[in-house]
């Protein structure tokens, strides 16, 4: 007769620790994709916050060991390919972006949540800065800035509600938290 071990996790408990490992992940996957959906028509504003920006801020600060640098370069680089702009930018501003995030991270993480955000806000300019710097760079002349600035001050404005959405996901399905 198989001798049974008490201590073998079931396939169960081996899929939710892999679903566990790669949910920062895919809900960075999740925020690129609702990046694409038209919430301009339903508000009037052709204007869409950057989603990816907020996951990757927010996992950058409570779990970076979940959300590796590969990770943070695929999510921009699936912005990239779906935004049909310049191949590598968001990957980039992404990856830089969280480079400084993670450096920085001690400041914020046990922070109250005013704190918190405008740690938001300062990384938003700092991407948006960024992003407006490489763009004027390949274009070979300095682009209008407004509506990146309009882009990165609507993105700053919703970030609480996306800070609670994924602080219930982390409590509800991340261990240790």
């Amino acid at each position: 007769m198989a001798r049974l071990d008490p201590y073998s996790p079931t396939p169960a408990a081996r899929a939710g620790r892999v679903f566990m490992i790669v949910a920062p992940f895919v809900m960075g996957l999740v925020c690129v994709l609702l990046s694409f959906v038209p919430f301009g028509r339903i508000f009037g504003s052709p204007l869409t916050p950057a989603f990816a920006l907020m996951a990757i801020y927010y996992w950058a600060i409570v779990r970076p060991e979940m959300f590796p640098p590969f990770a943070v370069f695929a999510v921009g680089l699936l912005f990239d390919l779906l935004s049909g702009g310049i191949i590598g930018l968001w990957a980039f501003v992404y990856v830089a972006t969280y480079a400084v995030v993670v450096s920085q991270r001690v400041l914020v993480v046990n922070a109250p949540f005013t704190v918190f955000w405008f740690g938001f806000l300062i990384v938003a300019t700092f991407a948006g800065a960024l992003s407006w710097i490489v763009v004027s760079v390949f274009h070979g002349m300095p682009v209008p800035p407004f509506s990146l600035v309009q882009h990165m001050v609507l993105t700053v404005a919703i970030f609480p509600i996306f800070a609670m959405i994924f602080g219930r996901i982390q409590t509800r399905v991340l261990p240790g938290s």
